[in-house]
């Protein structure tokens, strides 16, 4: 416990544990359970200096007590009775599981957000938390995907992390992904109008003659997730909706808009977008998309 504070070593006692092979600490309150937001203060220091998931053993702790917790995403055993332990789902969900034969949608983000935003090379999965719209425990497991299909490695940085280091670079790493890539679109509604103020990235050939020399369609083209879909659909938004013809076309993604988080974006990343025009057979479309791809400035 080199390195911790004096009001810490007296306000916890400590105890080194693991679960499938995964390290954590934890810290049991000697006295009063401090406040949730004190307990956030003190996982996040505790797990920058050591590099550990941090969970709390509570005597007690009443309902409202255990919702605030799970709010900050402090992890955390109640007695016997209750637990919050997110990374430890996933590791179980890592032991059980077959070797990935395709990219899943947050391994794909990660890879796209790794090629285009800012590279994750050397980082760990804790660092990438609060970069992506993605939970610590979802990221874990796009992690493994990645390393199952020989995209990245997982390897110690000496300090009991594993930390991200990818095989191939910049073209290299996008050409090696080839076969492993899923298009990005689940489901496209047509529509004669959309009836929401909200606001939407474009994609499809629209975002492509934004980036490229094509010309545009008339059609008005925007992306959206699939929950949002659904919940227009039902709630009338979506004007005489169809499968083939309108003047806007929604597209359901199976992952976040590619940017930083907190950022927003008119249009969707380049290489998404490429995927999900990968089979237009219009020669036109196919020139402009290897053109598309030509031109990116590779971010790793």
């Amino acid at each position: 416990m080199k390195g911790i504070s004096v009001g810490d070593s007296i306000s916890y006692r400590f105890y080194e544990g693991a679960f499938h092979s995964v390290p954590l600490l934890f810290a049991e309150p000697k006295g009063n359970i401090p406040t949730p937001r004190s307990l956030a203060i003190t996982a996040s220091e505790l797990n920058g200096k050591f590099g550990l998931p941090v969970v709390f053993l509570l005597e007690e702790c009443p309902a409202y007590k255990r919702q605030r917790l799970i709010d900050k995403d402090v992890y955390f055993i109640v007695s016997k009775k209750y637990a919050f332990l997110p990374m430890l789902v996933a590791n179980e969900r890592l032991r059980k599981r077959k070797p990935a034969k395709r990219l899943s949608p947050v391994a794909q983000y990660l890879l796209l957000y790794h090629l285009q935003i800012e590279s994750l090379e050397g980082v760990a999965a804790r660092d990438i938390e609060g970069k992506i719209p993605y939970s610590y425990p979802n990221i874990t497991l796009g992690i493994t995907c990645l390393a199952d299909l020989e995209l990245c490695q997982k390897i110690s940085d000496g300090s009991k992390r594993k930390i991200f280091h990818f095989n191939e670079r910049g073209r290299r790493l996008w050409e090696k992904a080839q076969p492993f890539l899923i298009n990005p679109v689940a489901d496209r509604v047509f529509c004669d109008e959309f009836l929401s103020e909200d606001s939407f990235p474009f994609c499809g050939i629209n975002a492509l003659a934004h980036y490229t020399r094509l010309n545009p369609d008339p059609e008005r083209i925007i992306m959206m997730s699939a929950d949002q879909l659904r919940s227009f659909k039902e709630s009338g938004a979506l004007v005489h909706p169809n499968e083939y013809d309108g003047n806007i076309i929604v597209e359901a993604w199976k992952y976040p808009l590619v940017v930083k988080l907190g950022e927003k974006s008119e249009w969707v990343d380049k290489l998404s977008l490429a995927i999900s025009l990968c089979d237009n057979s219009d020669p036109r479309v196919e020139g402009e998309v290897e053109r598309l791809i030509d031109e990116i400035k590779w971010k790793a």
